[in-house]
């Protein structure tokens, strides 16, 4: 097991990535497969950190000009 490994992860789905950032599932795999979200195969199926996600949406933030 990794030291990075984290039994509480909270893991989404495509689906539920796609509506947590108000995408398309078409939109979410090219973000995949770009690379610019990481993801995690368990078996067929591919699941995503949620922590990741709210990650990329801060990296992705535009600060306002006041």
């Amino acid at each position: 097991m990794s030291a990075d490994f984290d039994p509480t992860i909270d893991l989404l789905t495509v689906a539920e990535v796609a509506e947590l950032l108000k995408m398309s599932v078409p939109s979410v795999r090219r973000l995949q497969q770009r690379r610019l979200i990481p993801s995690i195969k368990i078996g067929g199926s591919v699941r995503f950190s949620k922590r990741d996600i709210v990650s990329y949406l801060v990296k992705r933030r535009t600060e306002t000009i006041d």
